[in-house]
């Protein structure tokens, strides 16, 4: 796509990605690609036959901070396009999203600022498809109007993915981007906070990503592992409380 930026956040390259990432990259060679994150300038896509030399900037993160909430606010602010989608390294998307997403956006007379997939939810391990993401905004009795999501609706829906989604970067930035004191479902958080503020979100029905899950020091994983049920749900409750303010109040989780 002509207006889009992918986003690739990497909290601290290694050369033991190198696999995974190179499948993400050659699921989108043909857009801009912005790698970003600890040593990424250490990263060399070697491509294979047939494929072509991505437009790649690689963003090196020195900074104390390498979550992936900063890493993808930093690589916001330097998109050039209209539109950015954030790619996981250990995902990739189908042959088919980016036609698709250009005709939803040519035919778009409803101001959309986000575009979601049918996401494909793949066992790492056993490489088996277990389920699916996005597919209830489809449901009849979702939501008011069929594809989109609402702000009432999507209070109580958690089994949504935006890896993969294209949103419209003036918009995520003028709504206040991620924010980054959130520890968890921040993406649930911007979701709400994007609806109540008017931002139209809608789920192409079709398979445009595969979403990967179960590998070893993965993003959800890692969560699992960091973050008890107690605090995942006092996260959760803050994200229905938070989304009604654009500035990151930075609140803090405290076990008492």
């Amino acid at each position: 796509m002509k207006e889009l930026t992918i986003i690739i956040p990497v909290k601290e390259y290694e050369s033991s990605i190198d696999e995974l990432l190179h499948r993400s990259i050659a699921s989108c060679l043909d857009n801009r690609i912005i790698l970003i994150g600890k040593d990424v300038d250490k990263y060399e896509f070697k491509p294979n036959d047939g494929e072509q030399i991505p437009v790649m900037i690689q963003i090196k993160n020195d900074s104390e901070n390498l979550s992936y909430q900063h890493n993808v606010n930093m690589a916001v602010d330097m998109v050039e396009t209209k539109y950015f989608s954030v790619l996981e390294y250990d995902d990739f998307y189908s042959n088919i999203w980016f036609k698709n997403v250009e005709k939803y956006i040519e035919y778009d007379t409803e101001n959309v600022s986000g575009f979601l997939p049918l996401t494909e939810v793949v066992d790492y391990d056993k490489n088996e498809v277990i389920g699916y993401s996005n597919e209830a905004i489809w449901a009849s009795s979702f939501s008011e109007e069929l594809g989109y999501f609402d702000l009432q609706s999507a209070q109580d829906y958690l089994n949504f993915n935006t890896s993969g989604a294209v949103f419209k970067k003036d918009d995520f930035i003028a709504i206040g981007k991620l924010k980054e004191s959130m520890k968890l479902v921040f993406w649930f958080e911007y979701i709400l906070r994007s609806l109540h503020e008017n931002k139209r979100l809608f789920v192409i029905p079709k398979i445009g990503y595969y979403h990967f899950v179960g590998r070893k020091d993965c993003l959800s994983e890692t969560y699992a592992k960091e973050i008890s049920e107690k605090e995942a749900e006092w996260w959760i409750d803050l994200a229905k409380k938070e989304f009604f303010f654009k500035k990151d109040r930075n609140k803090v989780y405290s076990e008492e």
